[in-house]
């Protein structure tokens, strides 16, 4: 009997910590708003890799090819940029009513970084729209290149808030060792949590793998483009943009 206590104990703990969702369940509906957030996500950072090489590549090489190329990767990351934000808000809005003491416990921890992580959202977001609707203003000289430095910006934005975002994700997967079950939030020290030990592997793996995602994407969108393609010129610029993708 007395062996049953701290099991009875443990389950009234975690009564009201979970909620429900109709049909496919919390666990479930977490798993399709993270899985399709980070799809968005990892193309949305991805692309601007492609785009601030080809724009280089366009200055540089003063080929207007390459600045349409980069232009039009661009405008595919405007529109995706929306649906990754509204995921985004999805899959927060289901942990904070699905498991509100997990995202509690969070919070607790990782709170700064989390106001860190909103605040460069915005920062990237300005930097996006800036970048895209300034294309066509900034075309020559010093203003070409500083339209450049905004897309390198646009990249250090996304690299960043990619690292906060994999220290929260990490953490759940390879906890620091002096956290354990009786460990309380208060107690963990934010540097601590977040470098923990998977972090920096997750962190490589991903800036890999989003330049590999965004690539594969920007070719199927080349390949649609040129089925639909009326001329031979239309055809031509988007079966080297799948080449290039």
């Amino acid at each position: 009997m007395i062996d049953l206590l701290p099991l009875l104990q443990a389950a009234a703990d975690t009564t009201g910590a979970y909620g429900r969702f109709p049909l496919i369940g919390a666990r479930a509906a977490v798993w399709v708003a993270a899985e399709v957030h980070l799809m968005f996500a990892a193309f949305v950072l991805g692309v601007p890799m492609f785009a601030v090489i080809t724009e280089l590549i366009g200055i540089v090489g003063k080929d207007a090819k390459y600045d349409r190329l980069s232009k039009e990767f661009t405008r595919l990351l405007v529109f995706a940029y929306s649906a990754t934000a509204l995921w985004g808000v999805m899959l927060v809005f289901l942990l904070t009513t699905l498991y509100p003491r997990f995202w509690g416990h969070m919070a607790q921890i990782f709170g700064l970084s989390m106001w860190i992580f909103v605040g460069i959202f915005f920062a990237e977001s300005f930097t996006l729209y800036l970048y895209y609707y300034g294309w066509d203003r900034w075309q020559a000289g010093r203003a070409k290149w500083t339209h450049w430095g905004l897309g390198l910006l646009l990249n250090v934005w996304g690299t960043i808030v990619m690292f906060i975002a994999n220290g929260w994700l990490t953490y759940m997967m390879s906890p620091p060792a002096t956290v354990t079950p009786e460990t309380l939030p208060s107690e963990v020290r934010l540097w601590n949590a977040l470098a923990n030990a998977t972090w920096m592997p997750i962190n490589i793996h991903r800036l890999i793998a989003n330049a590999v995602f965004g690539g594969s994407i920007v070719a199927a969108y080349a390949a649609y483009r040129f089925l639909a393609a009326k001329t031979a010129d239309e055809r031509a610029h988007y079966d080297w943009m799948g080449y290039v993708g």
